[in-house]
């Protein structure tokens, strides 16, 4: 950034002797070196700089004639900042450069109106962008990292060789060695592990896709790693044939994802279909096979079989038609503007963060353009930086930000001010101090926090700006005045729009979500259990709806600083995220296998399955209402045992084990609260 800064500042001031250009090319590079969030290797970051600028010059020529009177200009800024805050819908790729192009919209949207410098404008913009591009792409360019799809083609390997090993004699190799080595395989495939700019999060169809598959992938390996310590001790063919089918479809999957072999339909699927038949003429064989064992090779087959389909339409797009189940792979078939309609439709709500924030952003920006030209500050574009900059999802983090910022502008106006005092309007000497001062700045920043960060860029800017025109110390008394204001504004607006941030939308948005996972259990027993004349059928809309939100304010909070879950505090959310994936993956899976003959479950059998889903239904609304405000539930009442497997009926058993990985789930939910009530873990 110091070489990209330093080669267009000079070349437009010193060379050509353009102020307004040097300025743009100058902040061309701030507005997408410092403040976008752009992500991956330096080809990427490159193209990222490149795509923005047909956008950067678009809102610069806005902001250049919308400056002609203070309500036009706050009017496009309210436009601006809402739409470019909110293009966070769009992915984290999309909303990497958004900071940075409202901030090419606010430097060109202050007074002087000056529609004769638009050439300059943009060719300073061009030149600043351009050459942090290059910079980006061949001065010590950052190396590409593993990509999901290649650490989902791994992922796919290893299931296919568990798979494969479990077919063949039940063993893995070195027990702990291969537990970690898996969950290591596993964990990589969380979003979390990736650069926010590379996470499979955008609206699009492939996007879709290879998180879905990632999820499932996941889960299949803890599934498999799971089968290697509660595999029987006599020999099962029958679960062993469809284990040879998992390993066989995942093999494949892993092949195309490499470019191996074009991706086609495994054989995973008929696999399960000859189980299940098979599985019912076998039921009194002897000897007696565990039939939670062989539930536990269904659920996984089905995560395979998951796993397949998501690679394919990742891989095929449209062309591969429609997909069942329609639950799951309802975007497989779909229009490309409608996945991007329903995904901004899904967000335009107050519930949503993404929308939460926009608003926030838009208001104070708008404000503080408002309050810049009404007041007819000189350098009125500080108070909106400090907006952009300085504003958090919740008051008290804003408040945080705000105070440290203050501290460092004040110390570095009392710097700057003493370097403008001793060297006096001597630019050569401030044209010597640029490079090394950005060098500080940009390193130092970005490692000590923002205080720091504050007293260097007001000590850059002064160096800047004193080569522009004759400075003196008031130039640092402007800009700290100008903080101040952008930060009262900041805070204002962070106090009346939504102060607590995704804190209270998390809880709202993970409470709804463990309400139609219990609305989901109870359904889905009650399919398994009454006959076909009288079933309702399970809809799982409501609960992937609540799901997506959940997952947006869990993502928010999570990159709220100083978030209870991040020091380990509070409860582990992510837990009910796994909750809904699982729920809504066996509301489809369990109900396809309905066993025509109900007359041989015994009233016991019913009683038994009613019962554990009742407990784990009225669990999760417990949990629900807690995480609401509402009365919390006793975390030292343990959840009952599930019962005895049906080994007549193995359908049954399919919900048993449905039910009891829920079970799981809601004991580490719950594990949280036993600490605090002093119980210890479990």
């Amino acid at each position: 950034m110091t070489v990209a800064v330093c080669a267009g500042f000079y070349t437009c001031r010193y060379g050509l002797q353009r102020p307004v250009m040097s300025v743009y090319a100058l902040f061309g590079v701030i507005a997408f070196g410092v403040l976008s969030r752009m992500t991956g290797s330096g080809r990427a970051r490159s193209a990222g700089v490149v795509r923005a600028l047909p956008v950067a010059f678009t809102l610069t020529a806005v902001g250049t004639f919308l400056a002609v009177h203070t309500l036009t200009a706050v009017l496009g800024m309210v436009v601006v900042g809402f739409t470019f805050t909110f293009s966070a819908v769009a992915g984290p790729r999309v909303a990497g450069p958004s900071s940075g192009l409202q901030l090419c919209y606010i430097l060109a949207c202050f007074p002087p109106y000056a529609p004769q410098q638009i050439g300059d404008r943009l060719a300073g913009l061009a030149l600043g962008m351009g050459l942090l591009a290059a910079a980006e792409r061949w001065l010590l360019p950052e190396k590409p990292t593993r990509g999901y799809r290649t650490r989902l083609a791994l992922a796919s390997a290893t299931a296919a060789q568990l798979a494969s090993r479990l077919a063949a004699d039940g063993r893995t190799g070195d027990g702990d060695t291969d537990d970690r080595t898996v969950d290591a395989i596993a964990d990589d495939l969380s979003p979390a592990r990736l650069p926010q700019g590379e996470r499979p999060a955008a609206p699009s169809r492939t996007s879709r896709a290879y998180a879905q598959a990632g999820a499932s992938a996941r889960t299949l390996l803890h599934q498999l790693r799971g089968l290697t310590h509660t595999r029987p001790d006599c020999p099962d063919a029958l679960a062993a044939d469809l284990l040879e089918a998992v390993a066989d479809t995942c093999r494949h999957s892993a092949e195309a994802l490499g470019d191996a072999a074009p991706p086609r339909p495994g054989a995973v699927h008929s696999a399960i279909v000859r189980f299940q038949t098979a599985r019912r003429r076998a039921v009194h064989e002897r000897p007696e096979p565990d039939p939670r064992f062989r539930a536990a090779v269904l659920a996984t087959a089905e995560s395979a079989r998951n796993v397949e389909l998501a690679v394919r339409v990742a891989l095929r797009g449209r062309g591969i038609g429609r997909v069942e189940p329609r639950s799951l792979f309802w975007y497989a078939d779909a229009p490309t503007w409608w996945l991007w309609a329903r995904r901004v439709r899904a967000h335009l709500t107050p519930r949503s963060v993404l929308f939460q924030n926009a608003v926030r952003v838009a208001l104070g920006l708008g404000a503080a353009r408002l309050v810049a030209g009404l007041l007819d500050l000189s350098h009125g574009f500080w108070v909106l930086l400090a907006v952009l900059t300085l504003v958090r999802t919740t008051v008290v983090q804003t408040r945080q930000a705000v105070a440290r910022a203050l501290v460092g502008t004040l110390a570095g106006a009392l710097c700057a001010g003493a370097l403008l005092t001793v060297f006096g309007p001597d630019s050569m000497v401030y044209a010597t101090l640029l490079a090394p001062v950005m060098v500080a700045t940009f390193t130092l920043g970005p490692l000590c926090g923002i205080a720091l960060a504050q007293a260097m860029f007001t000590v850059l800017v002064s160096i800047v700006f004193a080569q522009l025109a004759p400075a003196t110390w008031e130039l640092d008394e402007v800009r700290l005045l100008d903080v101040l204001i952008g930060s009262t504004v900041g805070l204002l607006c962070g106090l009346l729009a939504w102060p607590r941030g995704a804190r209270r939308e998390l809880l709202s948005a993970m409470a709804r979500l463990l309400r139609e996972c219990a609305a989901l259990v109870t359904s889905v027993t009650a399919a398994i259990l009454t006959g076909p004349d009288r079933r309702t059928p399970v809809d799982g809309e409501p609960a992937s709806h609540a799901l997506v939100l959940a997952q947006t304010a869990y993502a928010q909070y999570l990159s709220e600083p100083g978030s209870p879950e991040q020091g380990g505090n509070a409860e582990d959310w992510h837990v009910a995220l796994m909750v809904g994936q699982h729920a809504l993956a066996g509301s489809y899976w369990i109900p396809l296998y309905d066993r025509p003959d109900r007359a041989v479950l015994s009233e016991w059998e019913g009683h038994e399955a009613r019962r554990q889903a009742g407990t784990l239904s009225r669990a999760l609304t417990a949990t629900a209402a807690a995480a609401d405000g509402g009365p919390s539930y006793d975390p030292a009442e343990p959840l009952p045992p599930v019962g005895p497997p049906a080994a007549d009926v193995p359908e049954l058993a399919d919900l048993e084990e449905w039910l009891a990985v829920l079970r799981n789930d809601v004991h580490l939910l719950r594990e949280p609260a036993r600490r605090a009530h002093g119980a210890g873990p479990s």
